[in-house]
């Protein structure tokens, strides 16, 4: 008798917490995502002291930001990469930048790179041990981009991160996330113009980024507590078109890339399924950004059109330039940053 009261109970709890009608609602949700927040925050503390790596403090600037840096270019996989030209990439080289996963295989050496790994039992994977390589490689270490890790589950396995020479050492920062406590599409928007409102406010704890299971998301938030007045989406295409490393013809400095992490032509982007991860990022990235514009002197960019987000993102206005012919190999592209 006991367990249907308690269900019953439950979905009424639920119910209630829902309801966009009532301020208190939005209050509790709000007040449960800072719950969530704090509780992972120690659980950084906890996983960052096993692994022997700092948790992130999200009010530093990164060191190597270039002077007056007011935007920032979150580096993600999407084949409207390779659409980047020269010009666009030493447009991204006067500003701040970061790259996601795989991003260390492209030519241009952002500020800093993100990663996340798993806590499965065992070596590091296959692509953990590739892109192990491809950061500890001269090229990328000649700028020493910050290392942002994703908190992996409890119990880690130190094994599973990426074994990086001890000039990384200082630049090695370990973050949490909180996910949104809504479920509701409706509620999202005012949910999210408060969190977004605190990330500006560094009203969050400094260890822990908002999410929504996606790279592009925790980072955007980074970007706003760092003060950026305008983030640009590079490679959010948010289609089942290719990855920039598995579009054909596939380049020879990819191939062992497109091995390690292919993509079938025609296949769903992952984070476009709301199974694991509170809504799609459709439809996410769509109300972050518009909540973000809402903020005075903040926006959020699509760097391409052939992002499908386009339709209600602003295309970033690269500045004009003699040529427009795409750099899709980087084999023989020369960056001015380097």
């Amino acid at each position: 008798m006991g367990k249907p009261v308690t269900a019953w109970a439950r979905s009424l709890m639920k119910s209630a917490l829902e309801n966009n009608r009532f301020q208190v609602a939005a209050f509790a949700r709000q007040q449960l995502f800072l719950r969530q927040c704090r509780r992972d925050a120690a659980l950084t503390a906890k996983v960052a002291r096993m692994l022997e790596i700092r948790p992130l403090d999200t009010s530093r600037p990164l060191p190597n930001k270039p002077d007056r840096s007011k935007t920032l270019f979150i580096l993600a996989g999407g084949a409207s990469v390779n659409q980047l030209t020269a010009h666009n990439l030493e447009t991204m080289a006067q500003e701040t930048s970061i790259g996601i996963n795989f991003w260390p295989i492209h030519v241009f050496v952002p500020n800093a790179l993100s990663t996340e790994t798993d806590s499965e039992p065992g070596e590091a994977s296959a692509s953990n041990l590739f892109l192990t390589k491809e950061v500890n490689s001269p090229r990328i270490k000649r700028k020493l981009p910050e290392i942002l890790v994703l908190r992996p589950p409890w119990p880690p396995n130190k094994a599973r991160l990426y074994s990086l020479s001890e000039e990384y050492d200082a630049r090695s920062w370990l973050y949490g996330r909180a996910n949104v406590i809504t479920k509701s599409s409706v509620n999202l928007a005012t949910d999210l113009h408060r969190i977004v409102k605190m990330a500006i406010h560094r009203r969050l704890p400094s260890s822990v980024l908002p999410d929504n299971g996606s790279s592009v998301v925790r980072l955007t938030f980074w970007g706003l507590i760092q003060g950026y007045d305008e983030i640009v989406w590079v490679g959010v295409d948010q289609d089942s078109g290719p990855y920039f490393w598995t579009e054909e013809p596939i380049p020879p400095n990819y191939e062992l890339a497109a091995r390690l992490f292919p993509r079938d032509r025609g296949q769903p982007h992952s984070t476009s399924s709301s199974e694991n991860r509170p809504f799609s990022n459709d439809v996410f990235l769509r109300a972050l950004a518009n909540c973000v514009g809402l903020v005075p002197g903040r926006t959020i960019y699509v760097a391409h059109s052939h992002s499908s987000l386009s339709d209600s993102i602003p295309t970033y206005p690269w500045e004009s330039e003699t040529t427009s012919a795409p750099c899709a190999t980087n084999e023989k592209l020369k960056i001015k940053a380097d």
